[in-house]
């Protein structure tokens, strides 16, 4: 069994200002009870929110400086991938309109300094070039899952009655039936994100935990820290209250 304490990120969405105020937070946590530490995100860094740029930095610079932390992919951080990947010209515009109108793309790409006033349309194919090269590395690097002695953390769910070794990619990144409805066990208890919570808070179910409490439309990012022995304990990081860690 690890020593290390493991700390899991939910869902970010360009709030560069709540995942700097969590990780703060994280490491004042850990320093007072003198523990090793590391931190995995479980994706959805970029989309919605206005700062998804300085976001991906904060992991950049987490997984260099904390040992054995982790990402995580996101629906919304494989988008990107799925875009530069597309080999022909228009199922390639197609996925990036979608991503811009639909998924939060523009707030990331205006995040990279892509300026909308100014776009033409013949090289909209371009666009996702302005986005980092060590960042589109991050996300080419990331992990499907992370699995610790009693835990799974993933980025949407797991696919019931399939197991972690098998389980489907795009499901890990997108599912949500019959996931969240599934009342039987998990063999370990699965903690994600992807599917916000109505109550603001951190949920415990059967076998699962979500984390995803609306950074981007609530102003709420969560973490769940998850001890080598004993209960697991939630912290957030709330706006407007600057640096507010609960």
């Amino acid at each position: 069994m690890t020593s290390t304490h493991t700390f899991a990120i939910g869902d970010v969405h360009g709030r560069a200002d709540l995942l700097r105020s969590l990780l703060d937070g994280i490491s004042d946590r850990a320093g007072r009870i003198g523990c090793a530490h590391r931190i995995v995100f479980l994706g959805d860094i970029i989309d919605r929110g206005p700062n998804s740029r300085e976001a991906m930095n904060l992991v950049s610079s987490t997984l260099k400086e904390i040992p054995d932390s982790r990402l995580v992919l996101g629906n919304h951080d494989s988008f990107i991938l799925r875009i530069l990947d597309e080999q022909d010209s228009g199922r390639k515009q197609a996925l990036l309109l979608h991503w811009i109108a639909k998924m939060g793309g523009r707030a990331t790409l205006a995040s990279y300094g892509f300026d909308f006033s100014n776009a033409d349309l013949d090289r909209i194919l371009d666009v996702v070039d302005v986005v980092d090269v060590d960042h589109v590395a991050i996300l080419r690097g990331a992990e499907k899952y992370v699995e610790l002695d009693d835990h799974i953390l993933v980025h949407a769910g797991v696919e019931p009655g399939v197991p972690l070794t098998r389980q489907d990619p795009y499901k890990l990144m997108w599912i949500r039936e019959p996931f969240l409805s599934f009342s039987e066990s998990f063999g370990k208890a699965v903690v994600h994100g992807h599917t916000p919570t109505s109550s603001l808070m951190v949920e415990r179910f059967h076998r699962r935990i979500a984390i995803d409490t609306g950074a981007h439309d609530r102003s709420i990012l969560s973490a769940l820290h998850i001890p080598p022995r004993g209960s697991e304990k939630v912290l957030q990081a709330v706006a407007p209250l600057q640096g507010a860690v609960r």
